[in-house]
């Protein structure tokens, strides 16, 4: 059987979400087909990138996650660099028009590199690893643009045997020239959504690509059993996530309508959530009670304006349920606006109107549950995507 790697910054059951579940996903769909070799990282907490789990190989579920020693975490002075950048993002942003070329921040390319490099997480042994023994694999996939797992590790493979799924989307690093230059290097680019493509074209020009994406849960689940209406977030409840602006937007359309609505919280948490007994936190939960609560939430809320793909909005949509989402992403807006699944919000005013829509008009938002549905069983069916994708790795030579 040929063997093919996956390369992801990090990989363990307790990361949700992005692009290590995504990693994880073309995983289980091409474990049949090809020996799956997961190359990542000892590290869970991207917030520094520390050495926690044990270095080597772990087989879980017919794949091989291959693990390295990290080498340079996230360095103290990278938050500088960081402030830099998000100013400079701020000037560019106020200068350029949605559908126009992106300008790009240039700054000198070891200055750039100083930023992946002490980003995190970055590991001497994988580096050596890839440099050593990319021959072995029929295709090598690099999963997300941001960090040096990808940035060093794709300089380091010959470009006939890339692969690279960016899940790119409107921040700040992205506007770095030095991420332009690293996209020239792979055979294709895997893009997740139409949208993501168009920006990805406006940053990095026209580069040869085709839309996966990837596959979503579509079994029906049963509800769970809670006895209160809910709005439910999934994923990491991270400030980058629009997180803080959910829990406040919550709390104050609790005070203007009081009710026994409750808002419920799953996933890795990095901000401080406020004491309410109408939030209820539960952290990481298994796959099967994520997809229950889905079944039985009033609402799917999506705040972050941050998204390439975004999985467990699909997955809401899966189980009938109606979405209220941030416009902040074009991702988010495609998905709203093609399945009817769902309404958008700009602002709190906004955002209490439809939370007010969704509970007064039960028939409504049930089609709207219906639309999502039909709209996920559709485009994001497994054997469909796994088609694609065995494609592009056979186009391989």
């Amino acid at each position: 059987m040929k063997k093919l790697a996956i390369v992801v910054q990090r990989c363990h059951e307790n990361v949700i979400g992005g692009s290590e579940a995504e990693a994880w996903h073309y995983a289980g769909l091409l474990k049949k087909s090809y020996e799956v070799h997961i190359l990542t990282t000892t590290a869970i907490d991207l917030g520094r990138w520390d050495n926690v789990l044990h270095e080597g190989d772990e087989i879980r579920d017919e794949v091989c996650i291959k693990r390295f020693k990290v080498s340079q975490g996230r360095a103290d002075y990278w938050f500088e660099i960081h402030r830099r950048l998000v100013d400079e993002y701020g000037r560019i942003k106020s200068r350029s028009t949605a559908k126009s070329a992106k300008e790009l921040i240039e700054w000198p390319i070891p200055l750039q590199e100083e930023f992946i490099y002490k980003q995190g997480p970055y590991s001497d042994d994988l580096i050596a690893f890839l440099s050593k023994e990319y021959r072995q694999y029929k295709a090598i996939i690099f999963m997300t643009y941001l960090y040096p797992t990808t940035y060093f590790g794709m300089f380091n493979v010959p470009r006939h045997k890339i692969l690279f799924v960016p899940t790119l989307h409107d921040e700040p690093p992205a506007y770095l020239s030095a991420y332009k230059y690293m996209a020239k290097r792979p055979k294709i680019i895997l893009w997740n959504t139409d949208s993501e493509c168009r920006f990805g074209r406006l940053l990095w020009g026209k580069l040869p690509g085709c839309i996966i994406g990837m596959a979503v849960e579509t079994k029906e689940f049963l509800p769970a059993g809670l006895h209160f209406p809910y709005v439910l977030y999934c994923g990491r409840i991270d400030i980058n996530k629009g997180c803080t602006q959910l829990v406040d937007y919550f709390l104050k359309y609790k005070k203007d309508c009081p009710s026994d609505l409750h808002l419920i919280l799953t996933g890795d948490n990095k901000i401080k959530i406020p004491s309410s007994e109408y939030i209820i936190f539960k952290g990481s939960v298994s796959e099967v009670e994520k997809l229950k609560l889905m079944s039985g939430a009033n609402i799917f809320v999506m705040p972050s304006p941050n998204e390439s793909f975004s999985i467990v909005t699909l997955e809401a949509m899966a189980q009938k349920t109606s979405i209220l989402a941030s416009d902040g992403s074009e991702v988010i807006v495609e998905h709203i606006r093609r399945s009817g699944g769902g309404l958008l919000y700009s602002d709190y005013n906004s955002y209490k109107a439809g939370i007010d829509f969704l509970l007064e008009n039960k028939s409504e938002a049930g089609k709207m549950g219906e639309r999502g549905r039909e709209y996920v069983v559709k485009n994001y069916d497994a054997k469909n995507i796994f088609t694609k994708l065995k494609s592009q790795i056979e186009a391989i030579n």
